[in-house]
């Protein structure tokens, strides 16, 4: 699997629970909606507004993935458990897991992520 050339490469060593993923079809394609640039900077945007990361990709996960995988809980744990990795990589740490999405924005998702930005501390 290729990273984009915008973000370091990923270590896919997931844990066990998550490791058949990024090989299914459904995972490559999670996980093409998540590294694009443009989907990326969503994310940032989403985070710095203390909204949840992968709230502005619900409406492409919908669009690109069987009712069948938005149901799987494991699919949904993946799903986060990977944004973690993206946002890692381009400086963001975990703030607060399973955030309540409001109850208009549960078109795959009732809760995700936030974020915030790293800051570096000075020695």
């Amino acid at each position: 699997m290729r990273t984009p050339e915008f973000l370091p490469p990923f270590e896919y060593n997931l844990a066990a629970f998550f490791a058949r993923w990024p090989a299914h079809p459904a995972g490559a394609a999670a996980i093409a909606i998540m590294t694009r640039l443009d989907n990326v900077a969503l994310a940032r945007q989403a985070t710095d507004q203390g909204r949840p990361a992968l709230d502005p990709l619900q409406e492409q996960f919908r669009d690109a993935l069987s009712q069948t995988v938005m149901n799987d809980p494991q699919f949904l744990r993946f799903l986060g458990h990977f944004m973690l990795r993206v946002m890692e990589q381009v400086g963001y740490e975990l703030v607060q897991d399973q955030v309540p999405l409001p109850p208009h924005r549960h078109i795959v998702l009732k809760s995700a992520a936030v974020y915030r930005r790293v800051v570096a501390q000075a020695a």
